[in-house]
């Protein structure tokens, strides 16, 4: 007779603890409901504080690709200076990116970027100054060929035995001399197309 009590007793028991955990349930569902329903009335578009995607952004940052005037691939845009080199698409100067390549063809690159100007070198040492490293990064400004278009940042290291490679500051105006140099070989590009 007190087996099937206790078992009685035993399925009221796990009833109970069910119907408590399903009430537990709905109500924590219907709690995310009403909150997940909130949310659906915001319009985080038209909120200038919150971005959109990064596609979205770099479209809004850059433009499109062929910009207002469309893609003109054989040259020919009448709004376009002299000095500004070939156009396809990329939006800086093309002679002060074919001299910058070409200033800085003794050193190894890291990364190259045409369409936003953007050249980084890696570690360069001198075969004739061990122990000495340089880096460096060629940002081209602008369309123009002018002095203000191309800007160098360099970068050295110096090696120790006791703190290995440590950074140094650059003495001189060796970022000028460069900037000059690739100045100087984006003219040539210029007349030597010109010419021919």
């Amino acid at each position: 007779m007190m087996w099937p009590l206790f078992s009685l007793q035993h399925l009221v028991k796990h009833l109970c603890f069910g119907i408590m955990i399903r009430k537990l349930l709905m109500t924590v569902s219907a709690c995310s409901a009403l909150v997940l329903s909130g949310c659906s009335s915001l319009d985080v578009k038209d909120d200038k504080l919150y971005p959109g995607t990064q596609e979205e952004q770099r479209r809004e940052k850059i433009g499109s690709l062929t910009g207002q005037g469309g893609f003109n691939l054989f040259g020919g845009n009448s709004e376009k200076s002299d000095d500004s080199g070939p156009s396809v698409g990329i939006g800086i100067n093309s002679y002060l990116w074919r001299a910058s390549l070409d200033t800085l063809s003794f050193m190894p690159l890291a990364s190259a970027d045409p369409f936003g100007g953007v050249l980084i070198t890696d570690w360069y040492e001198n075969p004739d100054a061990r122990g000495e490293r340089f880096k460096m990064t060629v940002t081209i400004l602008s369309r123009k060929l002018s002095s203000d278009a191309v800007k160098v940042a360099v970068f050295k290291q110096k090696y120790s035995r006791k703190h290995g490679w440590q950074d140094q500051k650059v003495v001189g105006n060796v970022a000028r001399d460069l900037e000059d140099k690739i100045l100087t070989r984006a003219r040539q590009l210029r007349v030597s197309k010109s010419t021919s």
